[in-house]
């Protein structure tokens, strides 16, 4: 008798539907992760576009910075071969790519009436009378060392 209860209460318990609360997580996972993709490909395809923009108002003149932090002035432009030269000091070019200048220096007007920040004053803190040091005229400091020639 015993047994034939056992049987009876397993098969009803097969019957019986479970998990019915959780059938809501999966749609839930699947939105999420389209989230987790559509989002950040939304993102950078606006960067690239303001990138693509940037560099097509670009004509010689134009004072830009490279992303990699080096600013000049674009002497010219070859598209095809995707290069530009860039004056970076006067006499002093020279030639990057053109996917890697990013940004085009826009220099605000000063408002009329402020003269341009000065530059923060260096105080004697430590007693030495040491200011600051100009690092191509700190030869002093380095010891070449012996040479083995």
């Amino acid at each position: 008798m015993s047994s034939l209860l056992l049987t009876q209460s397993l098969s009803a318990q097969a019957a019986q539907p479970t998990g019915g609360g959780t059938s809501w997580l999966l749609p839930l996972m699947l939105v999420a992760l389209v989230l987790l993709v559509w989002l950040p490909m939304r993102r950078q395809k606006k960067a690239m576009a303001q990138v693509k923009e940037k560099q097509a108002a670009m004509a010689p003149g134009t004072e830009v910075m490279t992303n990699y932090g080096l600013y000049g002035t674009v002497r010219s432009i070859d598209r095809d071969a995707n290069k530009v030269v860039l004056e970076i000091a006067p006499g002093t070019a020279v030639t990057v790519h053109l996917q890697t200048v990013t940004t085009v220096v826009e220099e605000a007007a000063p408002a009329a009436g402020t003269a341009a920040p000065a530059e923060p004053e260096v105080r004697d803190t430590d007693g030495t009378g040491s200011g600051p040091v100009d690092p191509l005229d700190d030869d002093s400091r380095r010891d070449p060392g012996p040479r083995n020639d």
